[in-house]
């Protein structure tokens, strides 16, 4: 499957990163790379990585997710991973990424996608 990932600025001037697709070893830095394009590009307060189209994610994929957030954090930017499917959240959550999920999705969330 394809990894194909959008981006889109919110009304709060949070930025969206909505990838689709499985992340794995194959494509997990397309997300890292687009995390740190939005960070050059737009320098946002927040970045809402909405993961409600991401089916699994292999270990990889969570250190892509992780390294975004480390890069985030280190340009004072909130980096926070939304709607995440079940077995994706639990391995986010095994692998101790708590830090990075919402619960429940962070203002401006229900932005993405037209939905809350």
């Amino acid at each position: 499957m394809t990894l194909i990932i959008t981006t889109q600025r919110l009304p709060n001037a949070a930025i969206a990163i909505q990838p689709d697709g499985a992340i794995t070893s194959d494509n997990a830095s397309k997300l890292q790379d687009r995390v740190v394009a939005v960070l050059a590009a737009t320098k946002p307060d927040t970045i809402l990585v909405d993961l409600r189209a991401v089916p699994a994610m292999d270990d990889a994929g969570v250190d892509a997710l992780k390294s975004g957030y480390s890069t985030a954090a280190a340009c004072n930017c909130t980096l926070v991973a939304i709607d995440p499917q079940p077995g994706v959240d639990r391995h986010l959550r095994a692998r101790g990424l708590t830090d990075v999920l919402a619960r429940p999705a962070p203002a401006g969330a229900q932005h993405v996608n037209g939905s809350a």
